[in-house]
């Protein structure tokens, strides 16, 4: 069974970390929602309150995650890039080859921390001049780039978190995914 990790920080969007995390569920897809503080609780940038599964420091390492997905929001996204161990987990994933994936302005992680320089990259449009001088920004829905992917926002979130669940488990089991969905 595949294994992906959401990391949640305050000011998060919450469809684009619920919205994969259900459907990675619905995949066969072990997911864990983890904070990156010491509280349970975190709060999503619309102030609801989501328990994460797991925190950081219960978590050793990352080696056996397949996905590190990092949603956007504000301030969300930029809680995840001013922490030097979200840094440090994503590039660790990225340079390993195993799939890392942001939305939003998640992507500025990658920036923050010079990972996948050159690389083609989407965040949403707040960023795009900013993302624009390391990388070559596209400004699709969903942009693939080696074991990189990023999306643009919170409208695509379950197109995203559909092509996550592709990779990480196959097209049979996005059929099962989209026809209990109503995607079909």
């Amino acid at each position: 069974m595949k294994k992906a990790y959401i990391l949640l920080a305050d000011g998060f969007e919450l469809i684009e970390a619920l919205a994969p995390y259900d459907v990675f569920c619905r995949g066969g897809i072990d997911v864990k929602t983890v904070s990156i503080s010491n509280l349970e609780v975190v709060r999503a940038s619309n102030n609801v309150k989501v328990e994460a599964d797991l925190l950081i420091s219960e978590i050793r390492n990352f080696n056996d995650a397949d996905l590190i997905y990092l949603p956007g929001g504000y301030p969300g996204y930029e809680n995840l890039a001013k922490d030097p161990v979200v840094g440090r987990i994503a590039k660790l994933q990225y340079e390993s080859g195993k799939l890392l994936a942001a939305i939003c302005g998640a992507p500025t992680v990658l920036l923050k921390n010079q990972i996948a320089f050159g690389k083609s990259i989407t965040s949403h449009s707040c960023c795009k001049n900013e993302m624009s001088v390391n990388y070559n920004y596209t400004g699709r829905a969903i942009e693939r780039d080696g074991n990189l992917v990023t999306a643009i926002g919170a409208g695509h979130s379950i197109d995203l978190a559909i092509e996550l669940a592709r990779i990480l488990a196959g097209d049979e089991a996005v059929a099962k995914i989209k026809k209990g969905m109503e995607l079909l």
